[in-house]
């Protein structure tokens, strides 16, 4: 009895924590610019790391590009394009790196 108690209380402890993570807007250009300018080695690298990570084949980078060097160009694209910072963040840091990184084979 003790242990089915206990499972009911883990079980709701669970699915309470788990309604903020379904109820989170996505990123956008602004949120990402603001935690990017506010700390850029923190939540805007693992960001940009991330989403290069999983989208790598869009852009060709060179090989001495570096991190910082991405996260700068992210960082510039979006302050030269305010006008579009409302949309999906993930979609503007791909715009970023394709407009710096170009691939010749028209990818």
């Amino acid at each position: 009895m003790l242990m089915t108690k206990t499972n009911l209380i883990v079980a709701a402890v669970l699915v309470v924590s788990m309604a903020g993570i379904v109820q989170a807007k996505p990123t956008t250009g602004n949120d990402l610019m603001q935690h990017c300018v506010a700390t850029p080695d923190g939540f805007c690298a693992g960001y940009v790391g991330g989403v290069i990570d999983t989208s790598y084949a869009l852009f060709c980078f060179p090989p001495e590009a570096t991190k910082r060097q991405i996260i700068n160009i992210t960082i510039m694209y979006l302050r030269d394009h305010p006008e579009i910072l409302h949309l999906f963040a993930p979609s503007l840091v791909i715009k970023a790196m394709r407009a710096a990184f170009p691939c010749k084979d028209g990818r």
